[in-house]
């Protein structure tokens, strides 16, 4: 059964793990961030290397270095959310450094419940901007969020 994304919240913390793997993550403090439009499309990329081969004419290619998804939040302005300052200051911060985890919650109000399906990144912040304003669109903002190493997948823990 396919499955829309309605639902999905998405809660950060302005520091990264120890480590890179569910126990890490989890021992951070997380906040929610209200009003997400467009949650940050984690994921890896890779470079690609070719090398042709005259004897065959055909040219193959080799996996190379991976890198962070480079990608955007999308959020409408809720006043006073504790989740939308962190992001802000961590993308106008030197560093950026933060961390997010991705929530498929079946709980009231989607609140994470022990077992349900939870993604979380680290990597950092970047180039807040406010929706530019006009007749045809409303008061929110969008953030990068580029990822710093792979993505951990997991269950809420108890």
């Amino acid at each position: 059964m396919t499955k829309s994304f309605i639902g999905r919240t998405i809660y950060v913390v302005a520091v990264v793990p120890a480590t890179n793997n569910a126990a890490g993550f989890e021992a951070l403090t997380w906040v929610k961030a209200g009003g997400p439009q467009v949650l940050p499309q984690l994921g890896v990329t890779h470079s690609l290397t070719d090398v042709p081969d005259l004897e065959s004419g055909f040219t193959a290619a080799l996996k190379g270095a991976g890198a962070g998804t480079d990608t955007t939040a999308t959020f409408r302005n809720v006043p006073s959310d504790a989740g939308q300052a962190i992001l802000k200051t961590a993308a106008h911060d030197g560093d950026g450094l933060m961390s997010v985890k991705i929530v498929d919650g079946s709980g009231v109000n989607q609140a994470p419940v022990t077992g349900d399906p939870v993604e979380y990144a680290h990597g950092i912040a970047h180039s807040y901007q406010p929706n530019q304003g006009d007749t045809t669109t409303h008061e929110g903002f969008t953030v990068g969020f580029r990822q710093n190493d792979l993505t951990v997948e997991g269950t809420e823990p108890a």
